[in-house]
């Protein structure tokens, strides 16, 4: 997991290095304290892992980039770059929304450079929605059954 949040971390041209993955608060979280009943993903490409898709929910007092609302929990995703714009994202995250239909989880957010325009053009197509914006980052929202996002909450 941490090797994938280098690059949805750091971006594409300067990856963050796994020590300050691991060491910057704010990045951490989204690692630690992970356990399996939080839904995760990896996406294999010949047995290889070739990029992971994972959530957590993290309590108003230690939010993520993405936060929306207690009990929403955040999407972290990221797919190696020399794999990227074969269609494996949107396979992973149609696959990690699947996940979450089957365990009663019908909310999910996430967080998005707006500079890249590939990961939101998926975010848009699997029904994700602009829910604030800040700097260069927007925060998006999936709600499953109710893409208007009438009553997201």
């Amino acid at each position: 997991m941490v090797h994938v949040l280098r690059h949805a971390a750091g971006g594409e041209s300067e990856p963050l290095d796994v020590e300050e993955c691991r060491t910057n608060p704010a990045i951490a979280h989204y690692i630690d304290g992970w356990t399996p009943d939080q839904i995760g993903m990896i996406c294999l490409v010949d047995g290889s892992p070739i990029g992971a898709a994972w959530l957590r929910d993290l309590p108003a007092s230690d939010p993520g980039y993405g936060f929306v609302a207690p009990g929403i929990p955040e999407l972290t995703i990221a797919i190696s770059p020399q794999q990227r714009s074969q269609g494996h994202g949107g396979y992973l995250l149609d696959s990690l929304l699947d996940e979450c239909r089957r365990h009663g989880i019908r909310s999910v957010s996430l967080n998005v450079d707006t500079a890249n325009e590939p990961a939101m053009a998926i975010y848009r197509k699997a029904g994700f929605v602009e829910v604030s914006s800040e700097s260069n980052h927007l925060t998006m929202l999936h709600v499953d059954g109710n893409p208007a996002l009438s009553q997201p909450y």
